[in-house]
């Protein structure tokens, strides 16, 4: 089931495979009679719960130290295509699909020096040792993915008219499967170099639901940047989705300590009802009658974002649990349009007056 999710994830994205990037943050869409094909890349920020693995104290009563904390930028890639589908209900339909890909990495290191305390570690099975020396070094490397499929319904008008405040264009219905696959590696040794554990696990999320949303253009003139902005030339653009997904987590676990003949392993999953919530920021500026360049911002809350809680050693085991994350991906787009008028991506002029 994962394989198959991971395909049609990726699947979003085979449309890219033959348009190069030539910049990091450069995006290039095409329209060619009512098809819209974009591909690109930009960058990625994920704000990630943390691990907490290693401890210090007294073995029956310690307190869990922070051998990661993950708020990080990487790189990511897109692509997607929109074409248009005729008229429903009155509104203009277009569908599409599209998709991205992200990774960022992280590494850390705790310390853990007695007394007070001891330096504590239980394995995910529930074993525990402790020493008077510790550090501990914390590698992450978490791949973001995901690939959509909706259908636009555009406003019947054509004419654009400023908005006073926000011009509604088009509402949104869409499926949508994403994931967040994280590897993680900590590995322990005393201060005077001596191995002392080490344990690497995958926690992997994959996301599936449906959402809604609206999007349409919004006016800053009554800001004192407002009036700056359609001096450049340049137009703002919103769009808000909302979605409830099906979080389907999976866990696995290997242990080792490194000076006597210990190894475990464990696995785990868990279900969950997640929110995803998402709005995006576009400012545009019109460079020619059929081209345009955008500085496009998705600002994202995922409600179920999984946490490990680890075994203490007193035969509480270890268990999923959650927690609420933050992502953010920007990226520059220049906007091409060829053919007759493209009803899926109405061309962009000038700012209204």
């Amino acid at each position: 089931m994962r394989m198959s999710i991971r395909l049609f994830g990726a699947t979003a994205l085979s449309v890219a495979a033959f348009a190069p990037v030539a910049l990091a943050q450069d995006m290039t869409t095409a329209t060619f009679g009512g098809t819209t094909i974009w591909v690109g890349g930009g960058v990625q920020f994920l704000d990630l719960p943390d691990i907490k693995f290693t401890g210090k104290g007294d073995p029956d009563n310690f307190h869990r130290q922070k051998n990661s904390d993950f708020s990080e930028y990487g790189g990511a890639v897109g692509g997607g295509i929109e074409t248009a589908l005729g008229f429903l209900g009155g509104y203009r339909m277009s569908g599409g699909v599209k998709g991205f890909f992200a990774n960022a990495e992280d590494d850390d290191r705790t310390r853990c020096q007695a007394p007070p305390g001891d330096c504590i570690v239980v394995d995910p099975t529930g074993v525990l040792a402790r020493g008077a020396t510790l550090v501990t070094k914390t590698d992450r490397d978490v791949d973001y993915w995901g690939g959509q499929v909706e259908a636009k319904f555009w406003s019947p008008n054509t004419v654009q008219v400023k908005p006073n405040l926000y011009r509604n264009d088009y509402f949104i219905i869409g499926a949508d499967v994403r994931g967040i696959d994280q590897n993680n590696k900590l590995r322990g040794h005393s201060l005077a170099g001596t191995d002392v554990f080490t344990y690497k696990e995958t926690l992997d999320t994959t996301y599936v639901g449906g959402y809604i949303g609206l999007g349409g253009e919004y006016n800053l003139g009554f800001l004192k940047t407002g009036p700056l902005m359609e001096r450049f030339g340049l137009r703002t653009f919103i769009n808000a989705r909302a979605g409830l997904y099906n979080a389907d987590t999976d866990y696995d676990g290997r242990f080792a300590f490194n000076f006597f003949d210990f190894n475990s392993k464990l696995s785990k999953s868990s279900d969950d009802l997640a929110f995803i919530g998402t709005i995006s920021l576009e400012t545009r500026k019109q460079l020619g009658p059929r081209t345009s360049l955008s500085l496009w911002t998705d600002y994202e809350y995922i409600s179920s974002v999984p946490k490990m809680r680890y075994a203490d050693g007193d035969g509480r085991p270890t268990r999923i649990d959650d927690e609420g994350a933050f992502a953010a991906r920007t990226m520059l787009r220049l906007n091409i349009s060829f053919g007759g008028e493209p009803s899926s991506a109405p061309d962009y002029n000038e700012p209204l007056k």
